[in-house]
């Protein structure tokens, strides 16, 4: 077994592993691949964190994760009643969709906010 030096930390580890398991640097599979994924040539470039999220942004997405959850439990928990009268029960289903809508907004507000601050 061969051992080489780790490029980050230096310290010296196998050559057929995968990282370095002292620092976590993470061995390029080619050369054109980035040192470590999610690190990007551009210095003033941000990555998409809760940390880098603004709060009502974040708090817009659980809640609509909230009623979206509601909405499918109120929907299957009440099916059997709706479906002995041959209705639809459209006020979950409502929620259901306004949630998942709601979610899908939110996170493309998150990518756009981003998306400027780079």
């Amino acid at each position: 077994m061969a051992f080489e030096k780790c490029p980050k930390c230096e310290d010296e580890v196998l050559d057929n592993k995968y990282s370095c398991p002292a620092c976590g640097y993470v061995k390029p599979e080619n050369s054109e691949q980035k040192e470590q994924p999610g690190e990007s040539d551009q210095p003033g470039e941000s990555k998409i964190t809760t940390e880098n999220t603004s709060k009502s942004l974040q708090v817009q997405g659980v809640l609509a994760i909230v009623v979206l959850i509601i909405g499918v439990l109120w929907f299957f928990l009440t099916s059997d009643d709706y479906q002995q009268s041959k209705e639809v029960n459209i006020v979950p289903l409502i929620m259901f969709i306004g949630g998942l809508v709601w979610y899908i907004v939110t996170r493309f507000r998150i990518w756009r906010e981003h998306s400027r601050k780079k």
